[in-house]
């Protein structure tokens, strides 16, 4: 099978698309996917850079990607959720051991756990740009930020591909939403459902905001003073990324990074009576399914900038770490 590959860590140049990489083989509870298209998440990147690499000790060659939509080729012995030519989608944890086989090929192995069905309205290139980024955006919001109908919820980089989902996700549930995007995304965020569009390049969002129940950072630790100042007493600041080196590190300075950032922060927190938490998601195929209800019901539908040949994943890649990108990204695998 064709696999895009990567032999070290480094830019996106080290992507390269390999021909005779074996089809991985299905265990028990193992489902084989024939991928059709992947979509590119910040994770993906921050693993090719190396950025990961003080918590994941791994052997190249590597196969990087999460997230996935296909159909099924094959399932294991004890799989009772899905059969051979079955839609799916889902994202999977390519890390085993010391090696990572993630989707980025034309075939993977996914535990059963990790799929649903793939909504029946949806092309695989809208599939596979929904399972990490909403996911995501559900685990936050609903499972630890707890949020609910009539709640004020804030979301930072809400043109992003988890902020999209997000601000979907809020409105479903009936939940007041304000956002923050660029000036050329500000219509954008009210097509959404958006009820209070902000401007972060020429407005402080706490002249704008007050009393707020919870808050979803897809920003960075720069964002986290004024979002604690907006919140009220009782409220949650969730954040979907804490501060780490730019560059490979050992465990020492990566973790004196990370903690040197959030723990300052949560106290501060923890002074003014709300919480700081942070959000670290793992595969949820049950989570899907309820997300393939607010789908079905139009309440929650796809947003994607480009989708990429896989030949293009290099720029695929770039264009994700630009960090300007509205909605998704996606690389088409097969037919």
């Amino acid at each position: 099978m064709k696999a895009i590959i990567a032999e070290q860590y480094g830019g996106p140049e080290v992507l390269e698309i390999a021909d005779e990489v074996p089809i991985p083989r299905v265990g028990p509870n193992g489902v084989l996917v024939r991928i059709h298209a992947v979509g590119i998440n910040p994770l993906d990147w921050k693993l090719r850079k190396g950025m990961m690499q003080a918590m994941w000790k791994l052997r190249f060659p590597v196969i990087w990607g999460a997230d996935c939509s296909g159909e099924v080729a094959e399932v294991g012995s004890a799989v009772t959720l899905f059969k051979p030519g079955d839609q799916v989608y889902g994202f999977k944890n390519g890390r085993v051991a010391e090696t990572f086989r993630g989707t980025y090929a034309e075939y993977a192995v996914v535990p059963e756990n990790a799929l649903a069905h793939k909504p029946s309205q949806l092309s695989h290139e809208e599939a596979a740009s929904i399972p990490v980024a909403a996911l995501t955006a559900w685990h936050a919001l609903l499972s630890q930020g707890q949020l609910k109908s009539g709640e004020r919820v804030l979301i930072h980089a809400a043109a992003g591909g988890v902020g999209v989902f997000a601000v979907q996700i809020a409105k479903a549930v009936g939940a007041y939403v304000a956002a923050t995007a660029g000036p050329h995304n500000q219509e954008f965020l009210r097509e959404l459902g958006v009820d209070l569009a902000i401007d972060y390049t020429r407005e402080k969002i706490e002249d704008k905001l007050s009393g707020y129940d919870l808050v979803l950072d897809g920003v960075g630790k720069s964002v986290w003073p004024s979002s604690l100042r907006v919140l009220k007493r009782g409220g949650k600041l969730v954040t979907l990324t804490v501060p780490i080196p730019h560059k490979p590190a050992g465990k020492v300075r990566f973790f004196s990074t990370v903690l040197g950032g959030v723990a300052p922060a949560s106290v501060r927190a923890l002074l003014a009576g709300k919480r700081l938490l942070v959000t670290r998601i793992t595969p949820r195929g049950g989570e899907l399914e309820k997300i393939n209800v607010l789908i079905e019901a139009g309440k929650v539908r796809p947003v994607i900038e480009k989708v990429f040949p896989m030949e293009e994943i290099a720029e695929a890649h770039r264009l994700s770490e630009a960090g300007h990108a509205r909605g998704k990204l996606v690389v088409k695998i097969s037919d």
